[in-house]
């Protein structure tokens, strides 16, 4: 076997060991938080529709959003997205008499009902029924995405009176907080303080929409190729890109995540790299980088090739899709699947675009050079990193490199080596912390003990890498257990550094 074949090999075991402990939504936690979720859920609509008889007749389908819809959420299954179709008591059809849909910046439209709803007011339910519908228009008859979330908004408001701040999911109470953000409004349940129980933390998504159905389509996107599904949505989501207040307030997002969802079935191993990548987005703090920008890079990629490309080997396709991101990066263009018009991150900061263009690079060189420590850096955590080399994957390969490097006259202790490697994420759990807080606090005494301390600490371990016996005294060359790490705050506005030393058993160098 080739030495490259066998790289890459040894790359897929690595990806598939991360995937499998550290990506990989749990089963328990799945079920618990479906359980809570679902209760939860059905709940606080019940107790919106108590609130406004419109709701409770016009908010009957619900429909799941986001990474949890398309079965691409990493790690925890903590967080739902769910939309609540509010249907309009009109029909749908083009026209005065029906909804005009009207084109503005990409990724946004405008509604415009005219007839339809002066004709409400003559309806004997108009009232008790239909009468809160009469602020959702401005003076030109367009739909404002504002009001219509203000309306909202105050029935969640209404509906969390009832809770007092709890609820109970099969007699186990938890506490139930809510807070608003863009278009959504977000459950949030927690377990209590001092529970015997794990701690658990959900948060829920609740974002009104309004749904149109295919064949019906907004003028100059995308035409959808799809067999089952037929559903789109509006969002009263702002678009911050417009400065005029009327205008924004007229804008609706366009969703087609059904569609999405359709073009990704059938791509066997598609599900697994967009997980991959999303991790390690979120090991490399790309914060800029949104999931749906991320889903977007694989979107094209589906267009582009046929189901059977999705079969290929994990290494391959993880690195042709960080490698699809790091492009993106560097022309600052992510165009938007359904119209190309629209660059999701053309706002990205230069100092942004330079710090994600160097990291992705370096990713990249650690694939090229088969460097699996920095493989791992890139994808886990420090915490994660030091459970990741207690495997018995990564002792058999630090094993078997140290071997074939000719490192066998005195062999190392698997004790030892974890005993270093559990020293090591305690010095880079400290450095992490001192790192944070030097970004939040100013520089003084009690700083700069605490940094000591961490200096010391970081002395103490080197002093016991050195009283280990790592030398071969038949060959000239020795164990070199170094790797830079620094770490940069700012202090009064003025830039800081630290630079210590964490140890990894990295390679073997010339003495």
């Amino acid at each position: 076997m080739s030495s490259t074949k066998k790289n890459k090999n040894l790359l897929d075991l690595y990806l598939s060991e991360v995937f499998k402990n550290f990506v990989a939504l749990k089963d328990d936690d799945v079920k618990k938080s479906q359980e809570v979720f679902k209760s939860v859920f059905e709940q606080v609509r019940v107790a919106m529709g108590k609130q406004c008889k419109y709701f409770e007749c016009y908010s009957s389908q619900v429909m799941y959003g986001g990474s949890v819809y398309d079965g691409i959420k990493v790690s925890r299954l903590d967080e739902f997205d769910m939309d609540i179709v509010i249907r309009l008591p009109i029909n749908y059809d083009e026209g005065e008499n029906g909804i005009t849909i009207e084109n503005e910046l990409p990724g946004f439209v405008k509604l415009k009902i005219t007839k339809a709803f002066d004709n409400l007011v003559k309806q004997s339910n108009w009232e008790n029924r239909h009468v809160v519908t009469h602020t959702w228009r401005d003076n030109e008859s367009y739909l404002r995405q504002d009001k219509f979330r203000s309306w909202i908004q105050g029935l969640v408001q209404k509906a969390m009176n009832e809770f007092n701040g709890q609820v109970t999911v099969n007699g186990v109470t938890y506490s139930l907080k809510y807070t608003a953000s863009g278009p959504a409004y977000t459950l949030n349940v927690a377990s209590l303080p001092n529970t015997e129980d794990e701690p658990f933390k959900l948060d829920v998504d609740l974002v009104p929409v309004i749904k149109f159905t295919h064949p019906r389509w907004p003028k100059g996107y995308r035409q959808p190729n799809a067999v089952t599904a037929k559903d789109w949505l509006v969002v009263p989501k702002p678009n911050k890109d417009i400065t005029d207040g009327q205008l924004q307030n007229r804008c609706w997002r366009l969703s087609f995540q059904d569609f999405e969802k359709e073009l990704m079935k059938g791509c066997q191993n598609l599900k697994t790299t967009i997980r991959l990548v999303k991790k390690m987005r979120d090991v490399l703090d790309l914060k800029a980088i949104a999931s749906y920008y991320i889903k977007t890079l694989f979107l094209w990629t589906i267009s582009k090739n046929d189901k059977k490309y999705w079969e290929t080997k994990i290494s391959v396709l993880w690195k042709t899709m960080v490698e699809e991101m790091l492009n993106a990066v560097m022309e600052k263009n992510i165009p938007y699947f359904w119209n190309e018009q629209n660059n999701l991150i053309e706002g990205l900061k230069d100092s942004l675009q330079r710090e994600y263009v160097s990291k992705l690079k370096n990713v990249l060189d650690s694939i090229e050079s088969n460097d699996m420590d920095k493989i791992l850096r890139a994808l886990l955590t420090n915490n994660e990193l030091g459970k990741f080399k207690k495997f018995d994957l990564y002792k058999n390969h630090l094993s078997t490199t140290l071997n074939k490097k000719g490192f066998n006259k005195s062999p190392l202790d698997n004790n030892i080596v974890g005993h270093l490697n559990n020293k090591i994420v305690e010095l880079m759990n400290k450095f992490d912390e001192l790192t944070e807080k030097v970004n939040k606090l100013k520089l003084d005494d009690n700083l700069n003990i605490e940094y000591m301390k961490i200096v010391h600490k970081d002395e103490e371990i080197l002093e016991e890498v050195e009283e280990i016996d790592l030398y071969d005294y038949n060959n000239p060359k020795i164990l070199k257990l170094r790797n830079g790490r620094k770490g940069y705050g700012t202090v009064n506005d003025d830039p800081f550094m630290l630079d210590i030393e964490d140890f990894v058993v990295i390679d073997i160098v010339e003495r």
